[in-house]
């Protein structure tokens, strides 16, 4: 069976809606590619999942916020690592480091597929995990390359295509050649289909 992925967003700073369905549609369950934008068009991605999407966006900016995790400079590099000394070597020189934080925060676009009928909270870790891969094999920079799930549950699809057609053109370029048109399979966790 093939399941599509239907695509919404960008959310982030300067687009949290203020329209009540749409705030409460991202209270729900879904998958998401968080984008980071650096000069020279670098682009930083993480892929996840979550029970409350608006709730993963938060928590996602707030450790931008509060130094509680890596930070990057306009071209992308890493130049706060997030970690405890550095947060208190960044108590000391608060005002440099806080302009670091918004302008990484400011970067931050995510873009999201919401769980239905088809694609269940069950499923979550795998399409997360088929995210994260197909991420890793399209761009370098992805901050959570992590293993992917060991199991595929019993009764989930075999083909998870990308639907990007609801999204904006700018958007729905950025995100297909990031993800690309093709179908994602399971097979993909093991090297064996792509």
């Amino acid at each position: 069976m093939t399941v599509s992925l239907t695509w919404k967003g960008p959310v982030g700073p300067g687009r949290i809606p203020d329209d009540p369905l749409i705030f409460e549609n991202l209270c729900a369950a879904g998958v998401y590619v968080r984008i980071k934008t650096y000069e020279g068009g670098r682009y930083v991605a993480y892929a996840g999942q979550s029970v409350s999407l608006l709730a993963r966006f938060d928590q996602h900016m707030s450790a931008m916020l509060s130094l509680a995790s890596p930070l990057r400079d306009r071209s992308g590099e890493v130049i706060f690592t997030g970690d405890a000394g550095a947060r208190m070597d960044a108590y000391n020189d608060l005002e440099r480091v806080s302009v670091i934080a918004a302008a990484d925060v400011s970067r931050v676009r995510f873009w999201y597929a919401l769980c239905d009928d088809y694609f269940h909270t069950e499923h979550l870790n795998l399409v997360e995990g088929l995210l994260q891969r197909r991420l890793t094999l399209r761009l370098s920079d992805i901050e959570n390359a992590v293993a992917a799930p060991g199991a595929t549950p019993d009764d989930a699809p075999d083909r998870w295509e990308n639907d990007f057609s609801g999204l904006d053109p700018s958007h729905r370029d950025v995100l297909a050649d990031l993800l690309g048109a093709e179908p994602m399979t399971p097979g993909l966790l093991t090297g064996h289909a792509a």
